[in-house]
């Protein structure tokens, strides 16, 4: 075997086990963190659900999760933040539906009734939560459009949920006109998804 710089294989082997050893650490960290907002969220009565790349991963993406990102219904988020105001929240972030501007306009992004129907509930870090439906996490990603460059995979993250998802093609098509995204997100989508 061959190892870059000077390091024997007993010295990178280590370097390997610690790192993976301190994933594990971390997951565990974060998984209990999860469990802990979870909790709070649900006692509270808010409607929320996992969304974005935590929800990719949910529906098939293998690229490494970067944080939990939280979707709130809108008039759910500030009373929310509030119940968590206590817990450190690094790894989190929280968010509510509204307009994304993008060079084809503006598009926009909500948790309504009808999204709140179609979540699901997957295991993520071992914590069972709610995730938003993966047609309308689809969405999401392919108004974003965000790239490597800036830390993100949305593309990546939309070709995997459909390649290990059953895409509702009408309810797609329908909530991509009530996000006023068809000029954004059809055109992407139609690299991975003919029909639409």
């Amino acid at each position: 075997m061959v190892f870059s710089g000077s390091a024997t294989w007993q010295e990178q082997t280590k370097y390997n086990l610690n790192r993976f050893l301190g994933s594990l650490i971390l997951q565990k960290i974060v998984a209990a963190k999860l469990s802990v907002v979870k909790a709070r969220l649900d006692e509270a009565g808010f409607r929320w659900a996992v969304f974005a790349g935590a929800a990719a991963h949910c529906y098939g993406s293998t690229i490494e999760v970067t944080d939990i990102d939280i979707l709130v219904a809108n008039d759910d988020l500030e009373k929310a933040k509030a119940a968590l105001k206590d817990l450190d929240l690094a790894g989190f972030d929280f968010g509510a539906g509204g307009t994304i501007p993008t060079p084809q306009g503006m598009c926009r992004f909500f948790l309504d009734e009808e999204a709140i129907r179609r979540i699901q509930w997957k295991q993520f870090l071992s914590v069972d939560v709610p995730v938003i439906s993966v047609e309308d996490n689809i969405i999401f990603k392919a108004i974003l459009q965000r790239s490597e460059e800036e830390g993100k995979h949305d593309v990546e993250h939309i070709r995997d949920m459909i390649k290990h998802e059953r895409i509702d093609l009408e309810y797609l098509k329908k909530r991509i006109r009530q996000c006023n995204a068809e000029k954004r997100v059809i055109p992407l989508l139609r690299q991975f998804i003919t029909e639409i």
